[in-house]
Formats: structure tokens, C-alpha cells, sequence
């Protein structure tokens, strides 16, 4: 009996509710992961493009929370806004005066249309790449408009290095935002090599223009000195001049009043007057060292000696005189 029952029996079967509870966390499971793929969040610095089945439905430039249609439905496309930095390879060049020069030079670049450069570039790599080809061309047309001296130079007034690059960056910030959504911040030379046979060249360049600067600084001492000299002259004229004229007229006023003093000498004392000028003749007439014969009735020579007695009319007369010097007969 035990046997046959045990035989007959049936295993037990889920409830109703079991089976409910059961299909309500499948279906809690199915909404939690159509609402997490509906979901997509946009970090700083980033932007995107939003999908449908492959066409563009919207760009996103702003960070946040945002929603979209399930995957496979919509698909977002992240892009970094944030500015790139990339250094385009050494590439040989020729200047105006053909002079090979090897450049390297960097870009700084930021994606500010993500819809158009998702569609023309696609990536930061592709975008680099088409960088740095624009960036070449730009740079062989502006190295060709320049000589050799402006991109090295003793001179820092020579250099044009900013200006090229300045060049360089406007005939790229164009395209390259019109074409690609790509906003060029800024382009620079980061090295300027130099092939082996131009290095002889550099160096007679640069020493040709340091002589050039020692003869200019050379020239400008030369005219600087005779500036000096000229303007000392001048001055030492005026000096002596303004002395020449001083002189003359302390000269005038010292005659002036010796004139008056001589006229008011001879007014108290004519006799007086008429000796100290005849000493003064004898001072002036005679030399240093000198003998003189001389009568004592004519000329100044009268003060020297009291007058003699007139001579008798048979006597020679005294009047002639003879004057040498000391030593002569």
C-alpha cells in the first residue's frame, strides 16, 4: 500500500503569486536596463553627437546628465573640447634666399564644432593629422617669404620669428575652422635645425654681421668724439673770446684813468711831470745790460745829470752822441 502511493503521488507546483513576483523582477530587471542604456552623462572639457540609426539628430557642447533613445537606436558619440597640443614633424624648408633650413614647429588646437569635425575628421588623430599637413604648406609659403635672417640673427631687431608665425597661424585658423570645426590657437617655430652644409653659412653670416656692428658702433664713437671736440672748441672760442673782450675793456678803462691821472700829474706839477715821463722814456728806450755815452743838454738824458755851462765857441760840440754796448769802441 505504502508503495502504490508513494507511486501515485505528484510533485508540488509554483502559486499564482510566486509566478507574479518572479515576472515582475524580470520585468524591473528589462526597464532598469533600457533605463541605464537611455541615460549618458557628458564630462567637463567634453561634447558629443547624438545618433539615430547613423544620422546626426543633436550636439551636445554643455557637460551633464542628458537622455536618449536605447541602444540601437541612438548612439552618442563623445569628443574632447578640451585645447590639444601636438608637434608636427621635422620637415625641411627653403627660405628666400634658399637656405634649407629643417623646422620644427607646434600647434595648439581645441574642437569646437564636435557635429562637423565628427563628420569630417572623425578623430583627435585624423584632426592632428590634417593639422599638420595645413600647418606645412602654410609654413613653406611664410619661410619662403623670408631670408635667413629672420629666423637667426645677431641682431635681435632682424628676427621675424613671431611674425611667421603670426602668418602661419592666420592661414590656418581659417580653413581649419571652415572645414573641420577646429579653432587654431596658436602656431610656433620649436626648433630651427640646420643641414650640414648650411652651417658654414650661418656662422660667416652671423660674423659678417657681428664686423658690420663693430663698424657701426666704431662709427658712431668717431662721430660722437668729434662732436666733443667741436662743441669744445666752440666753447674755448667763446672763452677766449669773452677773455679777449675783457681784457680789452679793463685795458681801456686802466688807460682811461691813466690818462686822467697823467693829465692831473701835469696839472699840479709840469716841472715833475716832464722828469718822471723822461725816466719813464729812458725805461722804456733802454735794454737790459746796456751802456750809453751820452751828452747831458739834449733829449731826456737831461735828468740824469745838472745842466753844464754852455761851451766856448771854438769847443767841439757835445751835441753828437754815440751809444754802444758795453765792450764796443
Amino acid at each position: 500500500m505504502n508503495d502504490s502511493s508513494m507511486t501515485n503521488a505528484t510533485p508540488d507546483r509554483p502559486s499564482g503569486a510566486s509566478r507574479l513576483a518572479r515576472l515582475g523582477i524580470a520585468i524591473g530587471l528589462v526597464v532598469l536596463i533600457v533605463g541605464y542604456s537611455a541615460y549618458f552623462q557628458i564630462p567637463e572639457g567634453s561634447g558629443a553627437v547624438v545618433t539615430r540609426f547613423g544620422n546626426p539628430v543633436r550636439e551636445i557642447l554643455a557637460p551633464g546628465p542628458y537622455a536618449k533613445l536605447p541602444w540601437p537606436i541612438d548612439q552618442v558619440h563623445p569628443i574632447d573640447l578640451r585645447k590639444q597640443v601636438f608637434n608636427t614633424p621635422y620637415t625641411a624648408t627653403f627660405t628666400k634666399d634658399r637656405k634649407n633650413v629643417v623646422v620644427l614647429a607646434y600647434v595648439v588646437w581645441r574642437v569646437e564644432q564636435p557635429l562637423r569635425f565628427l563628420q569630417a575628421v572623425g578623430s583627435l588623430q585624423a584632426g592632428a593629422s590634417k593639422l599638420d599637413g595645413m600647418v606645412t604648406a602654410a609654413k613653406n609659403v611664410e619661410f619662403g617669404n623670408h631670408e635667413l635672417t629672420a629666423l637667426v640673427s645677431t641682431d635681435a631687431d632682424t628676427i621675424k620669428t613671431d611674425a611667421i608665425d603670426q602668418a602661419i597661424l592666420e592661414q590656418v585658423r581659417g580653413p581649419a575652422q571652415e572645414k573641420f570645426g577646429i579653432v587654431v590657437d596658436q602656431v610656433g617655430i620649436k626648433r630651427i635645425a640646420y643641414p650640414e652644409e648650411n652651417v658654414a653659412a650661418v656662422l660667416a653670416q652671423m660674423r659678417a654681421e657681428r664686423v658690420a656692428e663693430a663698424d657701426r658702433l666704431r662709427e658712431e664713437g668717431t662721430t660722437e668724439a668729434n662732436r666733443i671736440r667741436d662743441d669744445a672748441r666752440v666753447e674755448a672760442e667763446q672763452i677766449l673770446r669773452s677773455g679777449r673782450q675783457e681784457a680789452g675793456r679793463i685795458r681801456a678803462k686802466a688807460e682811461s684813468e691813466a690818462a686822467a691821472i697823467y693829465a692831473a700829474v701835469r696839472e699840479l706839477d709840469p716841472s715833475f711831470y716832464r722828469y718822471w715821463r723822461s725816466l719813464e722814456a729812458v725805461k722804456a728806450t733802454l735794454g737790459a745790460k746796456a751802456t750809453i755815452i751820452m751828452t747831458t743838454e739834449q733829449g731826456f738824458f737831461d735828468v740824469l745829470s745838472p745842466p753844464t755851462e754852455k761851451a766856448p765857441p771854438d769847443t767841439p760840440s757835445l751835441e753828437k752822441q754815440s751809444i754802444s754796448r758795453r765792450g764796443e769802441p
